[in-house]
């Protein structure tokens, strides 16, 4: 009689704190936010925002359809399709919906509003998911990372910065659910927010990339292991459906995505063109800059004399594996003074936490008797995924970072924190199973409150 009501009272108050804190976090959140907007609204737009309002005004038009010669052509252009190999046409078609011409920056006003509201909305619903399996600390560290260090940068740009690291983080969510227990629906998944994240920025082909190579690895171990080794193991996973999954998944991303492609393909001879793509390999940004002012559109891409082509063929036959590798080291640094203190190094910390929790479960807990006391048995598959994207987008960024000053990389920060959080909390679950001491939990959520705690206060300063 006394254990129930017990529970219930430390329940109620850990629903408590949490809602508590989650308020605290979130108001200064959108303290931050509303100041960045504010200032924003001041200042010039971008060149990139110039060219997203560019295709606004023009999807606005997409958006007032006339049926008076055609019903399918008006209503096909209707979807987000228009790009101009810089710009990707999620976010465009987003702010026509409430764009006005004759009034600028109230429709800016409304732009910035609309996704600090879906920011707000995502956070709220990313923080009581995590709290619902996770410990306190850690769901209240991935809201931090995830709205302080990931989302809040983006708010500001009138572009698809936050509606590409929305879209990322779900489908990196979505690429680990399906590595663990491949159903058919989360192929589907994968591929629906996997086209929505390359619509809103064209970075996101990476993760997809690496999500179908683990897979398919995965798949081929798991026929070979059915044919040729006889050893019983658990798993979820059924390497039958990867087949019809990549089925679903290629249906799924060229459903959304197909229209962009399409006219990427008319406008450029390419559908997957993109300028990033074409100018990473040249030298510095300068050249790039007058590279994409020459090559506007498929004549002057057809045209183009063979000196003027870029791919990586020329680029590695021109330059020294010294000239590589400094370009290489340069990027690294760039990105490392860009992101260090800027959530990085919570990441790192979380990294050594992680070892140090699975060191002391592996050495000073007894041996796992049974499958609840073990990893999940997919773990490998998983850490293969997550290692191969994490190092795709940093390698990517890292190279491109010479000629083009893009922030993709921020999209990371998320799913990086909540794999890590979703890691040690795997391990500390287990670790309880097995009877651990007291002194590794407790150790545990205060390193987590200490990080809380020192982010907050860097916040607070900034405020």
């Amino acid at each position: 009689m006394s254990s129930y009501p017990r529970h219930r009272l430390h329940l109620w108050l850990r629903w408590t704190t949490f809602a508590l804190a989650l308020a605290g976090v979130l108001f200064l959140h959108f303290e931050i936010a509303q100041r960045a907007l504010h200032s924003a609204s001041k200042e010039p737009l971008s060149a990139l925002e110039e060219r997203h309002l560019k295709l606004t005004e023009q999807t606005v038009l997409d958006l007032n359809p006339q049926f008076t010669q055609s019903i399918s052509e008006p209503l096909k252009r209707m979807v987000p399709h228009r790009t101009d190999g810089m710009a990707q046409p999620l976010w465009p078609w987003v702010a026509a919906w409430m764009h006005t011409a004759a009034d600028l920056p109230g429709s800016l006003h409304r732009a910035g509003v609309f996704r600090l509201g879906l920011v707000i909305g995502f956070l709220i619903l990313l923080s009581v998911t995590c709290a619902r399996s996770f410990t306190l600390p850690a769901a209240l560290l991935v809201l931090m990372i995830s709205g302080f260090h990931g989302f809040l940068p983006t708010l500001a740009s009138y572009s698809g910065a936050t509606l590409f690291q929305l879209f990322f983080l779900i489908g990196w969510i979505a690429c680990v659910y399906g590595l663990q227990r491949n159903s058919l629906w989360v192929y589907g998944l994968i591929g629906a927010f996997s086209a929505l994240a390359y619509l809103a920025e064209d970075r996101a082909l990476p993760l997809a990339l690496v999500f179908l190579f683990v897979s398919t690895a995965r798949a081929i171990w798991g026929w070979l292991h059915m044919h040729w080794v006889k050893k019983e193991s658990t798993s979820l996973w059924v390497w039958r459906n990867h087949l019809f999954g990549l089925i679903l998944f290629g249906s799924m991303f060229g459903f959304i995505a197909g229209p962009r492609l399409v006219e990427a393909q008319v406008q450029f001879g390419q559908g997957l063109f993109s300028y990033v793509d074409q100018v990473r390999w040249l030298d510095d940004a300068p050249a790039a800059q007058a590279w994409v002012a020459k090559h506007s559109d498929a004549a002057s891409l057809k045209a183009m004399p063979i000196q003027e082509r870029l791919n990586a063929q020329i680029y590695l036959s021109g330059h020294t594996k010294l000239e590589i590798q400094e370009r290489l080291l340069r990027g690294l640094n760039t990105l490392w003074l860009r992101y260090a203190q800027d959530g990085g190094w919570l990441l790192v910390v979380l990294i050594f936490l992680l070892v140090a929790l699975s060191s002391a479960v592996r050495w000073g807990t007894p041996k796992a008797s049974h499958a609840g006391q073990r990893l999940h048995p997919e773990t490998i598959t998983t850490v293969l995924f997550i290692l191969g994207a994490s190092a795709t987008m940093i390698g990517v960024a890292t190279w491109d970072s010479a000629v083009w000053e893009a922030d993709h990389l921020r999209a990371l920060l998320a799913p990086l924190a909540l794999s890590l959080m979703w890691a040690c909390e795997s391990v500390l679950r287990r670790a309880k199973r097995r009877k651990a001491s007291m002194i590794i939990t407790v150790g545990y959520q205060g390193v987590l409150w200490a990080m809380i705690g020192a982010d907050l206060v860097l916040h607070l300063q900034e405020r």
